[in-house]
């Protein structure tokens, strides 16, 4: 079932095996008028994902029992239109992946995330068409030491 949805109900998915995120990240959104479903474990969120149920998805890339990469993939054989917006508190990873090991032309969050910044950053994705994140948008990274947002577009 297509489920139609305005900017006043946009549905985000979190999954990530750190439970004070979860909880962090979901209460805030909900706050902030979003409507969310929290995993902190992989294999339940992607036994619940389904082809258009949410608009955003916020997936740590390590964790114990299914890799981010690899729900990541799963995800997108459900449904390749979904934002994926990728965690992680290591930037080493994120280096790994981007020297070939995994072509990626995603958004990262790197953590610890200031709330607002994350406000900002789930807002202005929701804007973008999942076209627009999946083939022009090369890379959009927050530092949240500096509060520096940067976009590079190819």
């Amino acid at each position: 079932m297509d489920i139609k949805r305005t900017n006043n109900n946009k549905k985000i998915m979190i999954i990530d095996d750190d439970i004070d995120i979860t909880n962090l990240f979901s209460t805030f959104l909900e706050y902030n008028g979003y409507i969310v479903d929290a995993y902190t474990n992989a294999v339940e969120a992607i036994h619940n994902f389904r082809q258009n149920s949410h608009d955003l998805i916020i997936l740590d890339l390590k964790m114990p029992k299914m890799d981010g990469m690899i729900l990541y993939h799963k995800i997108k054989e459900i449904d390749n239109n979904v934002i994926i917006c990728f965690t992680t508190a290591d930037i080493n990873y994120i280096e790994d992946l981007r020297k070939g090991i995994i072509d990626i032309e995603k958004i990262v969050l790197y953590k610890p995330v200031l709330l607002k910044d994350l406000k900002n950053k789930v807002d202005s994705l929701l804007l973008l068409s999942p076209q627009d994140v999946n083939g022009k948008l090369s890379m959009m990274i927050l530092w949240p030491q500096c509060n520096i947002l940067y976009l590079f577009i190819y």
